[in-house]
């Protein structure tokens, strides 16, 4: 499942990805980002989950019309549970190689993307719980893998202006070779070749104030994915974004929310798969004070709802969290340096059943992240 960043490293983002201005492959710029993010789960899962990572991304432009980028990362993580051995994995991840050429002013975009397998695509026993947990879709960890083989992205943009508004359309298609993600105490692995994805997307946008209005929709289907000698489809995707900004008074608020819909897909029986639904939405607010730092806090909440195909089993309760953090950014020309602290309460829901006297079937949860952007050269 395409996975979302929280909400407060989403507006960092943006603040970050204004255009380079660059026209030559001196004026390359790269951004680094150590990022530590824990989840401390209550019974009846009984699990603290943490992840530390060090993403390194570097933005060459060879001239106005081409650039390409390359991102990597070093991450480490680790399960811990009660009376039970850690799961700790850690290394360098897959390697992203992209090159964009644009024709015109942003009229055409072509977009060509290659995953290297430098990380570590099979997790061994003892790694295996830590590797499936940071893949969670609703828990907010920056490197959801070590690595997943080599594949490839194609894909083209179009942005034409309509009045005040800008309309942007694109597709793109990505295609994965076979790998294997684990193996067991005997040193056998399980091979996974994952289906193919075709993305379409359409978005707009326009001045607003001292700020933007942007809408987005994006649809993409999976083809079907093969676990050894089973065949199964996780279902395809439906992401809704929007976001709006504005000045008040001598402060920048931004308000946005993404809601990601699976629809059901097939186990290797055939058997249907349950829907699923994860909605975002949060408020930032930035102000700028007398010594040139941004100050930024922000919230955000985020519910998760899973239906079971079987609609005689016990229904999953909602799962849910809220977040709370402040960003602060130092500006220096074409250097700038971003931390972000942020806590996080809430609950998962699982489909354990709950009975009288037995377990629950809600966890409570508490978590926290920290972050350390680091811009080098590229300017604003």
């Amino acid at each position: 499942m395409r996975r979302f960043p929280s909400f407060a490293v989403f507006v960092a983002a943006l603040a970050a990805s204004a255009p380079l201005g660059a026209q030559s492959v001196g004026d390359a710029a790269g951004r680094l980002g150590p990022q530590v993010i824990s989840y401390d789960i209550k019974a009846p899962i009984s699990q603290k989950i943490t992840e530390y990572v060090v993403p390194v991304y570097v933005v060459v432009p060879v001239n106005a019309s081409f650039n390409f980028d390359v991102g990597t990362a070093w991450a480490s993580a680790t399960v811990a549970s009660p009376g039970l051995p850690s799961s700790e994995m850690s290394g360098l991840t897959d390697t992203q190689l992209r090159a964009n050429y644009t024709f015109g002013t942003d009229f055409l975009v072509l977009t060509a993307g290659v995953n290297l397998p430098t990380g570590r695509s099979t997790a061994l026993a003892d790694q295996q719980l830590a590797a499936t947990r940071i893949a969670s879709d609703f828990l907010v960890f920056p490197i959801m893998g070590f690595g997943t083989g080599a594949g490839g992205t194609g894909g083209l943009a179009i942005a034409q202006p309509l009045g005040d508004w800008n309309v942007g359309l694109g597709v793109a298609v990505r295609h994965s070779v076979a790998y294997n993600p684990f193996q067991d105490t005997s040193g056998a692995k399980l091979r996974f070749q994952p289906g193919d994805e075709y993305r379409a997307r359409i978005g707009v946008d326009r001045p607003y104030g001292t700020g933007r209005i942007s809408l987005g929709f994006t649809y993409s289907k999976f083809g079907n994915d093969q676990a050894d000698q089973s065949v199964y489809n996780t279902g395809d995707r439906y992401i809704t974004q929007a976001s709006i900004s504005n000045s008040i008074g001598n402060a920048n608020v931004t308000v946005a929310g993404w809601d990601l819909f699976r629809a059901s897909g097939f186990l290797a029986d055939q058997t249907p798969t349950g829907r699923e639904n994860i909605a975002n939405a949060g408020v930032a607010v930035a102000f700028n004070t007398s010594g040139g730092v941004i100050v930024e806090p922000s919230v955000e909440g985020r519910v998760w709802t899973q239906a079971q195909a079987d609609q005689t089993a016990p229904a999953i309760p909602a799962s849910y969290m809220g977040t709370a953090g402040v960003r602060l950014n130092w500006d220096f020309g074409g250097y700038a340096i971003t931390p972000f602290v942020g806590y996080t309460v809430g609950r998962m829901g699982t489909p354990l059943a709950s009975q009288a006297g037995g377990p629950s079937n809600v966890a409570d949860m508490s978590g926290f992240q920290a972050t350390l952007a680091i811009r080098l050269g590229g300017g604003n």
